[in-house]
């Protein structure tokens, strides 16, 4: 289970990091849950983590949950949790500190340049979650084909 929080600025931009991995896309913050964690726990941990904010996300804050059928046998199914968080001043972004054993950068990007730079999958996660913000939306995926909505 994996859970992501999609930040956005007064300008309407897209806060995306990138991961120290070479050759890694740029992603949304957020990561695996822990045993027993749940996907909002998750979010406010990897968030606090990764950025060194703490953010008060609520259930209600939920954009989307997406089904992923596992890609190769021996592996499992999984979920993946996208939350919407607040919107974030320049003040804000002062207190940010990148968690430097996972992450190289942070941005604010366009939605196009932000879709861009994603991974595929999340960047579909995205443009589904900002078309639908202030409600919930459930997708699956199987074995990388056309996700149903």
């Amino acid at each position: 289970m994996t859970a992501s929080v999609l930040f956005t600025n007064a300008q309407d931009r897209v806060l995306i990091v990138h991961p120290v991995h070479p050759g890694a896309p740029w992603a949304l913050p957020g990561g695996r849950a822990e045993e027993g964690e749940s996907p909002l726990d998750a979010a406010r941990r990897e968030v606090r983590e990764e950025l060194g904010i703490e953010v008060d996300l609520q259930p209600q804050d939920l954009l989307m949950v997406e089904w992923l059928e596992a890609t190769r046998p021996g592996r499992r199914a999984r979920l993946a949790f996208v939350f919407e968080g607040p919107r974030l001043s320049r003040a804000d972004t002062r207190h940010i500190t990148l968690q430097v054993s996972e992450l190289d950068a942070w941005t604010w990007a366009t939605r196009e340049a932000a879709l861009q730079a994603l991974h595929p999958r999340i960047a579909q996660r995205v443009q589904v979650s900002l078309q639908t913000t202030g409600s919930t939306l459930y997708r699956e995926t199987r074995n990388e084909r056309t996700p149903t909505r």
